[in-house]
């Protein structure tokens, strides 16, 4: 890969400035960074290469590298610079033997040169370069178990929010001339920055969109290893301290059953570490992380619960619960005498309105049962109405015939298309009135008291 020129003002404007860099247009330059290997035992050197095309008119500087070209990566030797001229342009070429031991991805995270073009001098960057640096162990003290992928993809590493770049990027000087919030400041637009580059990446080399899933990635521990596709991530590995050997590099493309890398162990350490009791701390842990991310079946399965116990409970036996009310503060036989006076004086079966007359008549009664009696009447039929009055005993033999005669015509009136006599119209009014008289509540003034209306349950089968 051959990565265009990177100026160092576009990507982390606040060191730059810091650093008092001038950058200038440069679409004819071209600068490139590769390594000789991806993987190294620790202590193995690793040689660096750079190189550059530029215009003939162009002069380019590198910088010397005595100690470190990072953080953990230690300079062996710092080459000579190779120049090979073309027809408009020269290509300068230079090696950086290297060595690391510090296990685990290294990254350099740019090697900077300097440009001069009519006594004008701009700094560049290279792009990235990361190498893996793995234990020395040997092979036979230790068991090894090879991870394979399970879905087809492209493999990517956490990223650690950038943290080693942001420090690496920072030079001593700036963390210590600037302050707290200002170093704060210049590490978030380092970050967003890196961000954004890290996704436009991935984005090129997988196809993944899905910012959600790209921030994830970019927040996880290098440690993690993911497999992504264009949907998202499709599964996701630790390799953390215990990795011999990775066969597998970032964005490469790997199918299902390939062999990812190998676990290590080293046998000198004590086999009951691995066996530390469950304890309750760890327990609501990995609950916490469940609920979040699977609440809806937690909400289902109680739901489901609640629903087999309260099925099992009444309905079993094809039994109902009867469900009782406390009766409201106006006396219930007021107000269902009132509205049959007002019924009365309409006189709508006169009019032909028969099954009207009866639909009011019947609600007017449900309502004063349920008032009275606190039986739900108005989402019961005429049956379950008579059963529960049979149950309860809360009626006299009188007023239940006439409440039957009541509910029967008007069921036949409703449902049958019965057309009723006018005997039998006067009749179901006056057994309406004649049963809510002779049921209601009497109450004595003094002993009169105001109640909140509230549901009780009244079970039946006993």
């Amino acid at each position: 890969m051959i990565p265009k020129l990177i100026k160092i003002q576009s990507l982390f404007a606040l060191v730059i400035l810091a650093l008092s860099a001038n950058c200038l247009s440069a679409q004819d330059y071209v600068l490139s960074v590769s390594s000789d290997k991806d993987t190294i035992i620790i202590g193995e050197h690793n040689n660096i290469s750079v190189e550059a095309r530029m215009p003939k008119n162009v002069e380019l500087i590198f910088l010397e590298y005595k100690d470190t070209l990072a953080s953990k990566v230690e300079v062996l030797l710092d080459g000579e610079v190779q120049i090979e001229e073309d027809e408009n342009y020269n290509i300068y070429r230079k090696k950086i033997l290297v060595t690391s031991f510090d296990t685990g991805l290294n990254i350099i995270p740019f090697i900077p040169v300097r440009v001069v073009e009519n006594s004008d001098t701009n700094n560049y960057i290279t792009d990235t370069l990361s190498f893996f640096v793995k234990p020395y162990v040997l092979l036979d003290t230790i068991p090894v178990d090879t991870i394979y992928a399970n879905r087809s993809g492209f493999i990517v590493f956490g990223k650690d929010d950038f943290k080693k770049e942001i420090e690496q990027y920072i030079p001593d000087s700036i963390k210590k001339s600037v302050s707290a919030d200002s170093l704060n400041v210049i590490k978030a637009a380092l970050k967003e920055q890196l961000t954004q580059l890290f996704s436009s990446e991935l984005t090129q080399k997988t196809g993944l969109y899905n910012q959600e899933e790209i921030l994830k990635i970019a927040s996880s521990s290098s440690q993690k290893m993911f497999i992504v596709d264009k949907g998202g991530i499709a599964e996701d590995f630790i390799v953390a301290g215990s990795v011999d050997t990775v066969f597998v590099q970032e964005y490469q493309q790997v199918q299902q059953k390939q062999a990812l890398f190998t676990l290590f162990r080293i046998k000198d350490i004590d086999e009951n570490l691995y066996n530390a009791p469950f304890n309750w701390a760890e327990f609501w842990y990995y609950f916490k992380i469940y609920l979040k991310k699977y609440w809806w079946i937690i909400a289902a399965i109680i739901l489901l619960v609640v629903t087999v116990i309260y099925y099992f409970k009444y309905y079993r036996k094809g039994e109902k619960p009867v469900l009782m009310k406390i009766k409201p503060q106006l006396p219930a036989h007021v107000i269902a005498l009132e509205k049959l006076e007002n019924i009365r004086k309409q006189k709508i079966w006169a009019k032909g309105q028969i099954k009207e007359f009866h639909v009011q008549l019947t609600d007017v009664i449900r309502e004063y049962i349920e008032n009275r009696f606190g039986i739900y009447a108005a989402e019961m039929t005429s049956s379950e109405i008579l059963g529960a009055f049979e149950v309860g005993n809360y009626i006299k033999d009188s007023d239940h015939f006439k409440l039957k005669q009541i509910l029967e015509v008007a069921d036949a009136v409703k449902f049958a298309k019965y057309q009723a006599l006018q005997n039998e119209n006067d009749m179901s009014m006056n057994n309406a009135v004649e049963f809510v008289e002779s049921t209601k509540e009497i109450v004595e003034e003094n002993t009169k008291t105001i109640v909140a209306e509230a549901e009780v349950e009244v079970d039946v089968k006993k």
